[in-house]
């Protein structure tokens, strides 16, 4: 094999190398993107029930029961 075989081989696995490190640093990312998206789906989901409480205790208030105060 000539030696401007051999260097092409060579830069073409360094690409290749640089390639797959970026590829893996994606992929963590995304990974990681994931975590956080549905982390804030839980939160999310969490404070609509919060919310959704929140409403039917005001909307079922014992002082809405409670016979005004001339009786």
């Amino acid at each position: 094999m000539s030696q401007d075989a051999s260097n092409r081989i060579d830069e073409l696995e360094i690409h290749i190398a640089h390639l797959e490190s970026s590829m893996h640093d994606m992929s963590d990312m995304i990974k990681s993107q994931w975590d956080r998206i549905d982390l804030l789906e839980r939160r999310n989901k969490l404070m609509a029930e919060d919310i959704k409480r929140l409403v039917d205790f005001l909307r079922t208030s014992p002082e809405d029961d409670a016979p005004p105060p001339h009786y």
